[in-house]
C-alpha cells in the first residue's frame, strides 16, 4: 500500500520540480525569469506600481494534498487566485502554518477578527489594506483558494511567494 504523501508525490502541478524526499514542510524553487510560470505570475501585478524582485514556487506536498481532498470532499473544482501579504519575517511562519496570522510577529493592518487570513482578489486590493512603510520589507503569497467562503485551512493552498518592492 502506497502513503498518502507518496499519492499527493504522483498527483502534484506539473510545474513542479521533482523532489524525492521532503525534510521540511515546504520547499521553494525560484522561478525563471522570462518562462510561461513567471509570465503568468506577472501578468498578475500589471496594475500595481510593484516591481517584482522575485518569484517563488512554493512546494508543500502536505498542503497541496490537504486542498485536493478537501476540493474532492465539496465536489468543487472551482477555485479562484487571491492574495495575501505578509512582513518578510513572517515569511517562514506562513508557509509552515497555511497564513495562520494569529502567529504572525509583525503587526498590520492584515489582521482579522476573522479566524482565517484575509485574502484579497487582486494584488491592489491587497496592497491597499497593508501597511505603506512596510511595503517594501513585504511578501505577497499567491494563493488557490476554493471559491466561496472560506472554512477551513484546506480551502486553500500558497503556490508563489512574490517578492517586491515600490
Amino acid at each position: 500500500m502506497t502513503s498518502m504523501l507518496s499519492f499527493v508525490l504522483e498527483n502534484v502541478p506539473s510545474d513542479w520540480e521533482s523532489v524525492s524526499t521532503y525534510n521540511s514542510s515546504y520547499l521553494l524553487f525560484d522561478v525563471p525569469d522570462l518562462n510561461r510560470e513567471s509570465e503568468n505570475v506577472k501578468t498578475m501585478f500589471n496594475s500595481t506600481s510593484l516591481s517584482i524582485n522575485s518569484i517563488r514556487r512554493v512546494q508543500n506536498p502536505f498542503q497541496y494534498g490537504r486542498f485536493k481532498l478537501r476540493q474532492e470532499m465539496l465536489n468543487s473544482n472551482s477555485v479562484d487566485t487571491v492574495f495575501h501579504i505578509v512582513h518578510e519575517s513572517d515569511l517562514d511562519t506562513a508557509l509552515k502554518h497555511t497564513c495562520d496570522y494569529r502567529r504572525y510577529t509583525n503587526e498590520s493592518s492584515n489582521k482579522s477578527e476573522n479566524k482565517h487570513p484575509r485574502f484579497y482578489h487582486d494584488v491592489q486590493s491587497a496592497i491597499a489594506n497593508w501597511s505603506a512603510s512596510k511595503i517594501n520589507e513585504s511578501c505577497v503569497l499567491v494563493v488557490n483558494k476554493i471559491s466561496g467562503i472560506t472554512k477551513t485551512q484546506s480551502d486553500y493552498y500558497i503556490q508563489y511567494v512574490v517578492d517586491i518592492y515600490i
